[in-house]
């Protein structure tokens, strides 16, 4: 998350403060205030349901309620007078089943008949139905009141039958006025409150405000005094930061990648775009060794690049830094491909000493200037990256020799004792068979003796190419065990099906190279280990010679 400034915190703080002034108003108008309200209306509503159930007292339920039954009752009439003179009871009205007013302490509704849809959809279903309605408003019969009241339908339900319903209008203008004057109070309160609040967070904010002044203007002369050293120090973290990159691989797949992000995350300065690659040199080749963000289309047309292409091989060729400010102006700029943006380069040649290894391209914005102190930079660089390249290159061909016969290119002996070690433990993961082949040149010593040992080196390349050209070598290359032995691993195959591949490679060089060879097979077995299989392929082998020779035997594990 962006850091904020002081000037930032202070709005903030300002922010927040006249915030919590709107959030206590609106709590007291959105929650307060309703909520008040509701709880006279609740308590008005409960009051009303009293008196009418004291009124039910009165009537005789067992029958149909008509004008005529009420004017019979005259304890009912009595009662309900008594309720309007006592209480804050503005008027009382009974309905009947059809909503026709039956009784009322106001004789000018006895009759009227209540036709709204709410007296059969709801209070007719047995359901209280209350309304608040304020001075000089409508009730829901339309009556205008010159007070505050809470106008209650309750309805006379007996067995599940509805026989009629009460109306009664309570006064709440005392109850209202008191609401209001507590309200008052409180929203004074809470005014007082956010008011002292809104001025001790400005008091606060002027003071800080002040300070920071003070502060940041001292930070900015600091600032202004290390910009300068932060630039010198710059070159040399860039330099420091590729130099850990290139000291933590020496593998070329793994590090020309690390390079390339590393050089475009750290070389902000020049506003490199993210995109960008590097070429290694293959005789008067530039092949691709690592990308990012480049499409299809520039992929193709750099696939047989050369030195006499384009910018990359301009720097190839001289060994000299290349900058270019637009690729849509420069001449030198002679591959493009279609919906390719106008952007400048930066070329560094990878040198090893004053051996150009390879060469970095990087994209920037069309029309930026590199000036000489980072085209320096840049060039420094590129030795760093040419040494590590160089380095990696001889590292691979040491590995490769320590782990390759010189002559035939095969994986020599120590290297197939590793790979056999980790086929058997495959083969006892897995539970499946592995079968080893030795492989034998017959008389060898006479050819040697009869053509010279060149001759002898250079047939033992053709039987070596003959075997690799014979067997699955995916992940089980052939080796060259000894001076004319040689083993091949066939893994996932039992002892019977690999005599097939083997007789098949025997008539091979028979044929073609009209000389003989002779087999040995063996299987691995549970339990055994790598000297015992060998071991056993090799005792096969010494039976293929001793019964005559160009011919592959078995070993089985009976004997």
């Amino acid at each position: 998350m962006k850091k904020l400034s002081n000037r930032g915190i202070l709005r903030l703080i300002v922010s927040t403060s006249f915030l919590i002034a709107l959030v206590l108003a609106a709590f007291s108008l959105l929650i307060v205030t309703p909520s008040f309200t509701k709880m006279v209306e609740k308590n008005t509503e409960q009051e009303a349901v009293r008196v009418a159930r004291h009124l039910m007292e009165m009537l005789e339920t067992n029958a149909t309620l008509t004008n005529e039954s009420i004017k019979t009752t005259t304890a009912f009439q009595h009662m309900a007078t008594k309720v309007v003179n006592d209480l804050d009871v503005v008027k009382i009205k009974l309905f009947s089943s059809f909503g026709e007013t039956i009784y009322s302490t106001s004789s000018l509704d006895i009759g009227k008949l209540n036709e709204h849809d709410y007296f059969q959809d709801v209070v007719a279903q047995g359901k209280i139905l209350t309304k608040h309605v304020k001075k000089e408003n409508k009730s829901l019969e339309g009556q205008v009141y010159s007070v505050d009241v809470v106008e209650t339908y309750v309805p006379i339900m007996v067995e599940g039958q509805f026989l009629g319903a009460f109306e009664i209008y309570l006064d709440i203008t005392k109850e209202v006025e008191d609401l209001g004057s507590l309200l008052f109070m409180l929203n004074g309160v809470m005014l007082t409150i956010a008011s002292c609040l809104i001025l001790a967070m400005l008091f606060i904010s002027w003071r800080a405000l002040l300070n920071f002044i003070a502060q940041e203007h001292a930070e900015e002369m600091i600032l202004a005094q290390g910009r300068e050293l932060a630039t010198k120090n710059s070159e040399l973290s860039v330099i420091n930061t590729i130099s850990q990159t290139l000291s933590s691989s020496i593998d070329l797949d793994n590090l020309l990648p690390k390079i390339l992000q590393t050089v475009i995350d750290r070389l902000a300065v020049l506003r490199l775009a993210r995109k960008g690659g590097i070429f290694l040199l293959n005789g008067d080749r530039l092949e691709l060794a690592t990308h990012i963000g480049h499409p299809e289309e520039f992929l193709s047309l750099h696939e047989n690049l050369t030195i006499n292409d384009c910018l990359c091989g301009l720097a190839a060729r001289t060994g000299e830094v290349v900058y270019s400010a637009n690729s849509h102006e420069d001449e030198h700029h002679t591959i493009c491909y279609p919906g390719m943006d106008p952007h400048g380069h930066i070329i560094i040649p990878l040198l090893s000493g004053k051996k150009v290894v390879g060469v970095l391209y990087l994209y920037l914005p069309a029309g930026i200037e590199v000036d000489r102190s980072n085209r320096e930079l840049l060039k420094s660089i590129g030795n760093q990256i040419g040494m590590a390249v160089d380095n990696a290159r001889l590292y691979e061909e040491t590995k490769h020799l320590a782990l390759h016969d010189p002559l035939t290119g095969l994986s020599n002996r120590r290297s197939m004792e590793t790979n056999l070690q980790k086929t058997i433990g495959m083969a006892e993961r897995y539970q499946q068979p592995l079968t080893v082949a030795m492989l034998d040149i017959d008389y060898f010593k006479k050819y040697n003796d009869t053509h010279g040992h060149a001759a002898g080196d250079k047939l033992l390349v053709k039987v070596a190419k003959a075997i690799t050209n014979s067997t699955r070598i995916t992940d089980h290359p052939p080796a060259r065990y000894g001076g004319e032995e040689f083993l091949i691993l066939l893994p996932a195959t039992e002892l019977e099906g690999a005599m097939i591949p083997m007789e098949r490679l025997r008539q091979t060089i028979e044929e073609e190279l009209e000389i003989t060879i002779s087999i040995g097979l063996a299987q691995y077995r549970r339990g055994s280990n790598r000297d015992e299989l060998v071991k056993a392929a090799d005792s096969a082998l010494y039976r293929a010679k001793e019964n005559g020779r160009n011919r592959v035997e078995c070993f089985h594990a009976d004997e």
